[in-house]
């Protein structure tokens, strides 16, 4: 196998995403400075300075466009999750919201006027679970954050409370 070889081997074998950009415009750019110079040295000087730059830049743009598509990805999930819940269920959310926090301690619950069958049913989907305060004297119902953030935002589109009471 020629170095040719192994070095194309190399290059499209690749999996980083900005390496793969950073060599594709680095190598764009030579050829433009060779074609306008007519010099090799230059239009190697010229790709090999700009690869670092366009793999940083491109790096960055990919992280932030991942990271994005991943929470849009989570909150469409969460939504989904809201949607397929039982009046009951978001009637226990919607106290959550309500409160403004996902985090209701027992006798906080115990005054709600909701359904046990729901919060029991929240706790079997992995939604709502039991936890301790910071300072381990009072324990808690947790809501899924964001299940929380999911019913939130329906209570804000739908003019307030998720349920009437």
């Amino acid at each position: 196998m020629s170095a040719i070889e192994k070095w194309a081997d190399r290059v499209y074998g690749e999996t980083d995403f900005g390496r793969n950009i950073a060599t594709s415009l680095s190598g764009l750019l030579g050829l433009g400075v060779y074609l306008y110079f007519g010099d090799w040295v230059i239009a190697a000087f010229a790709a090999i300075i700009f690869f670092p730059v366009a793999r940083i830049t491109a790096s960055a743009i990919h992280l932030r466009l991942s990271r994005n598509a991943l929470l849009r990805a989570k909150q469409c999930d969460a939504l989904r999750t809201f949607d397929s819940l039982s009046e009951e269920e978001r009637a226990v959310v919607s106290e959550f919201a309500n409160a403004g926090g996902c985090v209701l301690t027992w006798s906080q619950m115990n005054n709600c006027c909701v359904s046990a069958s729901a919060i029991e049913s929240l706790i079997q989907r992995d939604l709502l679970s039991t936890s301790m305060t910071a300072d381990g004297m009072r324990e808690t119902f947790v809501l899924e954050p964001a299940i929380f953030d999911a019913g939130v935002s329906h209570a804000k589109s739908h003019a307030g409370r998720l349920v009437p009471r």
